[in-house]
């Protein structure tokens, strides 16, 4: 039986993943028909970063600036960078040291900048999204003179090269053609660091007190010559304080890539039975979310991570499901309890707590109420249902371009947690799994959006056990 399980199970697979070029799709779960040889993609996929807004929730960046007396910020870190700009580089791709910058000062009437390679031009001038302006960097036509440079040396700028494309004679370009040509040819840098000092120069920002998300940047600025009069701010918990409530454009991307998320768990929990092993089911996610225009982040299938106790789903067996995807960098996530066959009387009656606990929190969220006073009343309401006090975890924490994406305390130097207070137009999740080794596990969780006088949920909130 199990090897009539695992060739059918992984034709299956095979049949439903996707491949690197994105050669099948799907829409809502069901294959998209193709036409003319053309694939017809899930409608979500075609649209333009949704009206193409820039994402950044600028009146809460200039507030936050204020409050922690910050001139400017300097993102390296890709999310980052991508929340500034609305751009992500094909360098962050190719895995480059220092794919892009973006800078973005407190003062509204300063340009912000992208700053990243000139071959980024083509993706920029689409028009198909609002971006800032672009300082580009090719290369250093004269690198040799730099081979062992002295300290002195490298406080030189380098001469820019890069290549220069030719244009066919008499042919009109097209406007994008044009827009392109425009933008290649010109301002250019011979680095990533002085493409940089040329952003900050333009932008005002080449003296105080600037938050940087990577440290690397005061590195590489101190390197040039380049960081007198800067003060330089681990800005890690900065960008977090900003991004932790949501514009309007990313909650556009966030009800989708939510949505998304929820419909590739439901799908691939449905296609799960007895004898299936982690790696299986982490493959059908990924092509299930990918079908939807998700990219995988991870998914935790079993007691933990990839724990299945036997080494595969048994009949019987509680487990819990925890999957997490992306649409354009925002992330969905959505747990919950699968058991195969007819679950049990303790199964059910955990399954009952865990919903009892979901709807204590969920009848007092909203914005003004402290996380940790609505974690506290979804735990109790789940002991005094029956859940046993060990087993629980009952947790918030806000999704974004990370999975977490709120700032922790700055006062000790690893990260502890901050108790925060709700807030319009954050996006959460409460947190709702029970683990118990030896028995199983289970989970409860949704995303969804604060509002003043309580929450959207960006999915259906569906029972906590799923039965299959």
């Amino acid at each position: 039986m199990v090897e009539h399980f695992d060739s059918k199970k992984r034709e299956l697979l095979k049949g439903a993943a996707l491949t690197a070029a994105g050669l099948t799709a799907l829409n809502a779960g069901a294959a998209a028909a193709k036409t003319g040889g053309t694939i017809q993609l899930p409608d979500n996929i075609k649209r333009p970063g949704v009206e193409g807004k820039m994402l950044v929730n600028t009146p809460r960046a200039y507030a936050i600036m204020e409050e922690m007396k910050i001139d400017g910020l300097i993102a390296l870190n890709p999310i980052n960078v991508y929340y500034l700009t609305n751009s992500r580089p094909v360098g962050v791709k190719m895995r480059w040291e220092y794919p892009a910058f973006a800078t973005f000062a407190r003062d509204p009437k300063q340009p912000s900048f992208l700053v990243t390679t000139s071959a980024q031009a083509w993706d920029i001038v689409n028009g198909d999204r609002e971006v800032p302006q672009l300082i580009a960097y090719t290369g250093a036509s004269n690198w040799r003179d730099y081979v062992n440079a002295t300290p002195d040396q490298k406080k030189i700028e380098p001469k820019a090269g890069g290549r220069k494309y030719p244009v066919l004679e008499g042919v009109k370009l097209t406007d994008r053609e044009q827009r392109w040509m425009d933008s290649y040819n010109g301002v250019k840098a011979p680095t990533p660091a002085w493409a940089l000092v040329k952003a900050l120069k333009e932008s005002g920002l080449t003296k105080g007190r600037i938050a940087v998300d990577d440290m690397r940047v005061k590195l590489l600025l101190e390197e040039i010559g380049q960081a007198d009069g800067i003060e330089f701010v681990p800005g890690d918990n900065v960008f977090r304080h900003i991004r932790m409530v949501k514009s309007e454009a990313e909650l556009a991307l966030h009800r989708i890539g939510g949505r998304n998320n929820q419909e590739a768990a439901e799908a691939t929990i449905k296609t799960i039975e007895a004898g299936m092993t982690f790696a299986e089911i982490e493959h059908r996610f990924r092509a299930e979310a990918a079908a939807r225009g998700n990219d995988l982040t991870f998914i935790l299938a079993g007691v933990t991570l990839g724990l299945f106790p036997d080494g595969k789903a048994v009949k019987g067996k509680p487990f819990l499901i925890d999957a997490v995807s992306s649409y354009k960098e925002y992330h969905g996530d959505f747990g919950r309890m699968v058991c195969i066959g007819e679950p049990n009387a303790e199964i059910m009656k955990r399954a009952k707590a865990s919903k009892i606990g979901r709807e204590a929190a969920f009848s007092m969220i909203k914005a003004g109420k402290s996380w940790r006073e609505v974690e506290d009343v979804a735990r109790q309401a789940q002991i005094k249902a029956g859940m046993p006090p060990e087993t629980i975890i009952s947790s918030i924490h806000t999704v974004g371009l990370q999975h977490s994406d709120h700032p922790s305390r700055s006062d000790v130097f690893f990260g502890a947690p901050m108790d925060h207070v709700l807030e319009e137009n954050m996006v959460i999740t409460l947190d709702l799994p029970h683990i118990h080794v030896g028995w199983g596990a289970g989970h409860n969780e949704d995303l969804i959006r604060i509002t003043k006088t309580g929450f959207e949920a960006f999915g259906e909130l569906t029972d906590p056990l799923v039965v299959i």
